[in-house]
Parts: C-alpha cells; sequence; structure tokens
C-alpha cells in the first residue's frame, strides 16, 4: 500500500515538474520573439544605411 502511494506521488511529482518546464518554455518564447524581431530590424536599418549611400 506505501509503495503504491509513493508511486502515485512521483507521477504527480514529474506531471507538476513537466508542467512548470512546459510553461517556462512557452514564457520565454515571447522573449526570444522579441530579441530576434530587434535583431532582425537592426540588420534591415543598417542594410539600408549601406544602400542609401
Amino acid at each position: 500500500m506505501i509503495l503504491r502511494a509513493r508511486n502515485g506521488q512521483s507521477i504527480i511529482e514529474y506531471g507538476v515538474l513537466i508542467i512548470i518546464v512546459a510553461a517556462s518554455l512557452i514564457a520565454m518564447t515571447t522573449y526570444l520573439m522579441r530579441a530576434t524581431n530587434a535583431r532582425i530590424r537592426q540588420s534591415i536599418n543598417e542594410l539600408n544605411y549601406y544602400c542609401a549611400d
């Protein structure tokens, strides 16, 4: 009986851990997309600057 309770508890703990990791990855995508867009915008501005000459 005790072994079953521990097994169930560990499954729940792994599930919570997976949910936390997934939520953090989803939250990070916002910042990653922002950084990527800023980098692309910077490259475009630099290319436009050199092409204008």
